[in-house]
């Protein structure tokens, strides 16, 4: 046998051992085939975490924080990657971090728009839409001023997120106040009706008798009175007393009865 098939045969030899090395270098190396499987650490402490996190031999790196209010303060909100996932072992895992305290923002100037626009201007701030302030003021709806826990506020007060903001609105009336119409032997829906139009509401309904349909009803008194010194603001309530059917008054019987035709037969007697 010659020379060169020998010296080929040593080069490929030599090919294979060191594949055959590197090969299981690069095993023993990189732990080939050896994994730990990803723990979930959502919703636990950060000290939780961390301390579970060194149980399977995994590192942490806090990679985001935010603010959810309805979480605890530190702990953590996410993780990268999920668990479940298969890694090596001192794998980093990236976590999002609840902070302890919400941010501060502030607030953003809504004055003169409408409730619904400054209601969508608030979320979009991260505010909470609080009680609603009605004020005399023909701007119905209007934003006239703002305050924070009862005291105003001017736009560009800084709070934190989340903080109520309630709203001072016009009620659309200004300052106009009515008087008391009379609704007596008007209908309930009547008297709807007519409170309605200077701005009253119907405040309590109690029936007199058995009541089968309430806004057919008739008002047979009313309280406050028709004609009682006094006058009311836009909202105030005038409470019904109802009965079903009308009840004729004792002048409207006596009228009824001068306009009978009288009874002949009784006249020839």
């Amino acid at each position: 046998m010659g020379k060169t098939p020998l010296t080929i045969l040593g080069i490929l030899g030599a090919s294979v051992a060191l594949l055959l090395v590197t090969f299981f270098g690069l095993s023993w190396y990189t732990n080939h085939g050896d994994f730990v499987v990803v723990p979930n650490i959502k919703g636990k402490s950060m000290y939780d975490a961390k301390k579970e996190l060194g149980n399977y031999d995994l590192d942490y790196v806090v990679s985001d924080s935010t603010y959810d209010e309805s979480k605890p303060p530190l702990s953590v909100l996410d993780q990268q990657p999920r668990k479940g996932a298969k890694v090596k072992e001192n794998r980093k895992i990236y976590i999002t971090l609840n902070a302890s305290a919400p941010p501060s923002v502030k607030i953003p100037s809504i004055i003169d728009n409408s409730r619904r626009q400054a209601e969508l201007i608030l979320n979009s701030w991260g505010l909470k839409l609080g009680n609603l302030i009605y004020i005399p003021d023909m701007a119905k709806d209007a934003v006239l001023n703002i305050q924070v826990k009862g005291k105003i506020v001017k736009p560009g007060t800084i709070v934190q997120k989340g903080t109520a903001i309630d709203l001072v609105l016009g009620d659309g009336f200004g300052n106009q106040i009515a008087e008391v119409p009379p609704l007596v032997d008007l209908t309930v829906l009547e008297a709807r009706a007519v409170l309605e139009a200077v701005h009253l509401n119907v405040g309590m309904i109690l029936g007199d008798g058995t009541i089968d349909d309430t806004l057919a009803a008739y008002v047979y008194d009313q309280e406050p009175k028709f004609g009682q010194p006094g006058k009311l603001g836009p909202g105030n309530s005038v409470q019904l007393f109802i009965r079903q059917n009308k009840i004729e008054t004792a002048l409207e019987s006596e009228g009824m009865n001068k306009l009978k035709p009288r009874d002949k037969t009784a006249d020839n007697q």
